[in-house]
């Protein structure tokens, strides 16, 4: 299945890739190409950005500084992320670094619109009880396991999985979907918007479990009457 694209009038395109599959950084390639943009809108936060393009890890100390929960999280995470990679041999983020470069190659600005990965580890942590906390990390260590559940990663951008997916998620953990999602969509939206504004044209790249939520908070924000909330650290 293609990249699921949504498109807002005539000046926004969102194209919801999955972070492991070539097909994806290659989809996304095409479409700021083919559209050819004032600005690439990307799913990263710039310590992910640095992450991907300098090769950066995560500072042990504020690692340490966040809680063993974080730190769990992070690891598992990540050692998901890899097990995925080895089976497509495509790194997770490259569709990004992919949509940086066409993004350069066409002249479009680059911007990164998701919030801050220590802002949305730490609330995660943060908002889950002891209870959830042990049944999420149960079900990620299960993840690992060679017997777990088998996922086809060629479906992973077909709108139905997508949206069967988030609903499992839903139902593992509202208050991580709350975190890792809903949130993470308004924040992203929000920053659409204000781009928007410029009167610019832009293409969006970001996961496409995101793409249901930005097109529908979107939609209704440009439809309607709306307000911005903007988030900073103290």
């Amino acid at each position: 299945m293609p990249s699921v694209i949504k498109r807002i009038g005539d000046r926004l395109t969102i194209v919801g890739v999955a972070h492991v599959l070539p097909r994806s950084a290659e989809e996304a390639g095409k479409i700021i190409t083919s559209e050819r943009p004032d600005i690439v809108a990307v799913e990263l936060d710039p310590a992910r950005y640095l992450a991907l393009t300098k090769g950066s890890r995560l500072n042990l100390v504020e690692a340490l500084r966040a809680g063993p929960s974080v730190m769990l999280l992070t690891a598992l995470l990540f050692l998901i992320q890899n097990r995925f990679s080895r089976q497509t041999g495509v790194e997770a983020g490259e569709e990004m670094l992919v949509a940086i470069q066409k993004a350069r190659e066409v002249g479009a600005q680059v911007q990164l619109i998701d919030r801050d990965i220590g802002i949305t580890l730490n609330r995660l942590v943060n908002a889950m009880p002891t209870r959830e906390k042990l049944r999420l990390f149960g079900q990620l260590f299960l993840g690992l396991l060679p017997g777990g559940k088998k996922v086809t990663l060629e479906s992973l951008t077909d709108e139905q999985v997508v949206e069967n997916l988030l609903t499992e998620f839903r139902d593992l953990s509202a208050r991580a979907y709350e975190v890792l999602i809903t949130e993470r969509d308004q924040y992203m939206a929000a920053k659409l918007i204000t781009l928007l504004l410029s009167g610019k044209k832009i293409v969006c790249v970001v996961g496409a479990g995101h793409v249901p939520g930005i097109y529908e908070r979107l939609s209704r924000m440009l439809s309607g009457s709306w307000s911005l909330t903007l988030e900073y650290r103290a």
